[in-house]
């Protein structure tokens, strides 16, 4: 195309090179000082529009490697045919357009086109879309400098926080050193009086002592008699004074401990963190201009929900179990599959051709669940043992067992926490940070059923063959009793609609029911090869469902709208 600029046309047509300095659209090629006059000059194509070639070559290149003739007959663009957009040669009407009315002269359809409605709308729109997102650059840079400026404030207001915290316990410490001292120096004082009261006595003992060798060696008897009745007065006084330290307890032995207060006692454990950072998302501040819906702002779409009349279901994959009572099942993200063997206490590990990958185990099982954010398996024991398993998938290690007191069933995680069918014990929630059970919904569950896990919506199956939707704070959403189409429900799972699945033990069927629990139909049945579908696993990424017997046989369907 470069070439083609800067080499005249009509001189390179009679075999002759030289430099264009003009550029003709209609003609499509470049002209020479001396071509370009004749060009101007002769009748055809006098009208012609010409431009200064450096000025032609300035257009973007997309623009300059479009073709103005037909690609197909090298033949000049004559018509524009409105039904399939495209401009036609005259060839191309006769073999391809010729059957087509919309048509017309192209001379026509692009004349005064830059100042036409449509290149006046693009050259709008363009501008508008330019606005709209130098709006936004500058919105998300504020927002970016906001942030900023947030975790400069919140990083004083922790360390001015965490100063009033140190002052606070400075003072308590100060406080506390100045009662000791003080304790001290009370109980010093009481032993140091009493010392010298003790050895003021100590020193009359010894005089008399000192009074009664003497009087042995030289007194007369009338004077040792009358001595002695003194020195007997001063020793009673001195047993008197010895027991009463005795009664008044001036003799204990007194010692100085201390013991935290409760408050302070606990706080190491109770205080796991200074503080929660809460993120707060709330609608931007940028407007976009939208001149052809006439709105300040642009609103998303609302996502269809489609209904479960529209669900089907195709068969893709029957797998053979082998374990003895298939309790639970689920997809890993590689399409690898799991199931739970209660009979043989064994976790099976399958491959995408359903082939044995690995077991783990032994131990009791009933249900699991695979936390895809650490790549651990979470795994209850029904009514065996209380405790809760958390198995890393990557060293196939049991990495936390946690006691939980209650019978367990069904399994799901979500933001760190698990939700788990305590049975009698209700709808429980174990807290992974620090182990903590707190009891969500205070209703009996069904034994051997699952619970599941959507958006913000728990679902799980009560003792009264019914099937309860609620919030993840306890509130409930609805309940649809499963008796007219539905026998002993077991397996639970939930699509990306929150159309929800169930299986029923003994009717041998799987249901779907609605979003908000007032329609249900019918998918699968014994004719499918159901016989006591016990567990069910809907993949979300995939759009999967994968379907197990209590014995032999699991299907993988793909669903489709």
């Amino acid at each position: 195309m470069s070439s083609k600029l800067t080499v005249c046309g009509v001189c390179e047509y009679l075999n002759i090179n030289k430099q264009s300095v003009v550029w003709c659209s209609e003609c499509n090629e470049g002209l020479c000082e001396v071509c370009k006059v004749h060009h101007s000059a002769s009748k055809g194509t006098r009208s012609h529009s010409i431009v200064p070639i450096s000025e032609y070559q300035n257009l973007p290149s997309n623009i300059l490697e479009n073709t103005q003739t037909c690609p197909k007959h090298d033949d000049k663009y004559v018509i524009f045919c409105k039904k399939h957009d495209t401009p036609c040669c005259r060839r191309c009407v006769t073999e391809t357009h010729n059957d087509c009315k919309e048509i017309d002269v192209i001379d026509d359809v692009i004349q005064n086109v830059k100042s036409s409605n449509a290149f006046l709308e693009i050259e709008h729109s363009l501008a508008e879309l330019s606005g709209n997102l130098q709006q936004i650059i500058k919105d998300r840079q504020e927002n970016i400098k906001s942030l900023i400026e947030n975790r400069a404030k919140i990083e004083k207001e922790v360390q001015q926080t965490r100063n009033l915290i140190n002052n606070h316990l400075d003072k308590l410490q100060e406080n506390l050193i100045k009662e000791l001292y003080a304790a001290e120096e009370k109980e010093s004082t009481k032993i140091k009086n009493i010392l010298s009261s003790i050895q003021e006595k100590e020193r009359t003992i010894s005089g008399s002592q000192t009074t009664l060798d003497r009087i042995k060696q030289h007194a007369s008897d009338l004077q040792t008699f009358l001595a002695l009745k003194h020195i007997q007065r001063d020793v009673t006084n001195n047993e008197q004074f010895l027991e009463s330290l005795i009664k008044e307890e001036k003799m204990n032995h007194v010692s100085i401990s201390w013991k935290n207060e409760k408050g302070v006692e606990i706080l190491p454990t109770t205080i796991k963190k200074m503080g929660t950072i809460i993120l707060d998302s709330r609608s931007g501040d940028a407007t976009l201009i939208n001149r052809k819906n006439k709105q300040a702002q642009i609103t998303l779409p609302i996502t269809h929900v489609p209904a479960i009349d529209d669900i089907t279901l195709t068969l893709r994959q029957t797998v053979k179990t082998t374990g003895y009572d298939i309790t639970d099942c689920t997809l890993l993200p590689d399409d690898r599959m799991i199931f739970t063997c209660y009979g043989n206490s064994k976790i099976q590990v399958l491959k995408i051709d359903g082939t044995l990958d690995f077991t783990l185990g032994p131990g009791f099982i009933t249900y699991i669940h695979y936390i895809e954010e650490s790549q651990t398996l979470a795994v209850t024991a029904g009514q065996f043992s209380q405790r809760i398993k958390i198995i890393d998938m990557k060293n196939r290690k049991t990495e936390k067992s946690i006691c939980v007191r209650s019978m367990m069933y069904g399994i799901v995680h979500k933001d760190g926490k698990l939700f788990y069918n305590g049975h009698k014990g209700g709808l429980c929630v174990l807290n992974l940070e620090d182990d903590s059970i707190t009891q969500l919904i205070n209703v009996p569950l069904s034994r051997f059923s699952s619970i599941a896990i959507w958006s913000d919506k728990l679902y799980f199956i009560n003792e009264d063959n019914a099937v309860t939707c609620c919030d993840l704070q306890g509130g409930i959403k609805w309940k649809l009793e499963l008796d007219a189409f539905l026998r002993e429900p077991r397996g639970i799972t939930v699509d990306n609609y929150g159309r929800v699945y169930i299986s029923g033990y003994t009717s041998n069927n799987i249901g779907v029911i609605s979003p908000d629990g007032s329609k249900h139909r019918l998918l699968l049945s014994d004719k499918d090869g159901l016989k006591s579908p016990q567990t069910m696993c809907f993949d979300r990424k995939n759009n999967k469902l994968l379907v197990a017997n209590q014995l032999n046989d699991a299907f993988l369907y793909e669903v489709s709208k």
